[in-house]
């Protein structure tokens, strides 16, 4: 008679438990459900650089061919002339190549070698009352030996293409290589001036611009065994002729001296893209890029160095008026971004830090450092505007 009410306390134990596992299934299932119509309803995956990526007007004509042949006047030299197609022209790019082959030929020439780096326009770009033939004084006045140095020269201009020509041929037999590219697809499609190319409204354009044109040259021109490259803009006209070798000599591995305009003692410095310090940001809402201008926030440039008794100072961005760098940091893929690297995401570029101003911040990652030379001073011409 007793048995009875322990079999009514098992079975009120036992209905609750099922309960709950019934209700565990329920929430499984309803689980199951979810995770199954989320699948059947999710967006495809797209790509998020595609939708953003700019139309590139197609390369035209055939494929890059060359011809090399003795150079008359001097029969040590291989004269090689190699075209390649553009992109939206007919017109053919052209790559023209003089090497000494005597010099080559002994060791002496490939120690210590260097690559000097020269990226223009059109004969404007000299300056105003200047030619490729005042380049090419200044240039020959460099004591880093002769037989160890390289020049690259880009020019946009076949009418100035061919003048450059004429020089190198001229010279070849004092030099290692002098090579010579015609290349002008990417231009910017509106005009730019040498009195407009410093407006903001146009700097990340025009500067986008130069860094494909130095990749180029670059890419196009350094041989394995240079050790040394200066890239030096058309309209520095004077450079103290010992100045390459102190840079060579330095040891660093990106170095930039004080590029000065106007007349002694009335002079300011010409290449605000060398600086130390800290810039501006952007606000945090992605609204806030729309205008941004790159700019100082608490920055020294050079000339606040002029007193300090250091030789070299720490720079966080270099310029390009003159600047050294050893070729093995540009072997390593430290070369000028054609973006604003500093603040990117996948799907929005950066706000800051494009072209020579981004070199550092990319050499950073792999130890180079930059450094800027305040007591060795090389000048730019003033424009016509007087800047």
């Amino acid at each position: 008679m007793r048995a009875r009410p322990t079999s009514r306390v098992a079975a009120a134990a036992t209905a609750p438990s099922l309960q709950r596992r019934l209700l565990l299934v329920v929430l499984v299932a309803l689980v199951l459900f979810e995770v199954l119509r989320s699948f059947g309803t999710q967006a495809p995956v797209v790509s998020v650089l595609h939708p953003r990526t700019p139309s590139l007007s197609p390369a035209n004509g055939p494929a890059p061919s060359h011809d090399t042949w003795p150079l008359r006047h001097f029969p040590h030299a291989a004269e090689t002339t190699q075209t390649f197609p553009q992109y939206g022209t007919s017109e053919r790019g052209v790559h023209y190549r003089l090497e000494n082959t005597l010099l080559l030929s002994k060791r002496d020439t490939r120690k210590n070698a260097l690559l000097v780096v020269v990226v223009l326009n059109d004969h404007t770009s000299w300056g105003p009352k200047r030619s490729a033939a005042d380049f090419f004084e200044l240039f020959a006045a460099f004591t880093h030996p002769k037989h160890q140095t390289s020049l690259t020269l880009l020019t946009s201009s076949a009418t100035e293409f061919r003048v450059l020509q004429q020089e190198l041929q001229q010279r070849i037999h004092e030099y290692a290589v002098l090579s010579l590219l015609l290349r002008n697809d990417l231009n910017l499609a509106h005009s730019l001036s040498r009195d407009n190319r410093h407006d903001h409204r146009v700097q990340k354009e025009r500067r986008r611009m130069l860094a494909r044109y130095r990749n180029f040259a670059l890419l196009s021109t350094l041989a394995p065994w240079h050790e040394h490259v200066v890239w030096l803009d058309a309209d520095v006209h004077i450079v103290p002729p010992v100045l390459v070798s102190k840079m060579i000599a330095s040891q660093r591995e990106i170095v930039e001296p004080i590029c000065l305009y106007g007349e002694p003692p009335n002079t300011y410095e010409y290449d605000l893209n060398a600086w130390v310090g800290t810039r501006k940001r952007p606000g945090s809402l992605r609204g806030e890029r729309n205008g941004f201008v790159p700019g100082d926030l608490h920055v020294n440039r050079m000339t606040q160095y002029r007193d300090d008794p250091r030789e070299f100072i720490p720079l966080d961005s270099v310029g390009g008026t003159m600047l050294y760098v050893r070729a093995e940091v540009h072997r390593q893929g430290v070369l000028f971004p054609h973006h604003y690297v500093v603040g990117g995401q996948w799907d929005l570029e950066g706000f800051d830090g494009i072209e020579t101003e981004g070199l550092c911040y990319s050499a950073h990652f792999l130890g180079f450092k930059c450094w800027g030379m305040p007591h060795d001073a090389i000048y730019h011409v003033r424009s016509a505007s007087g800047h």
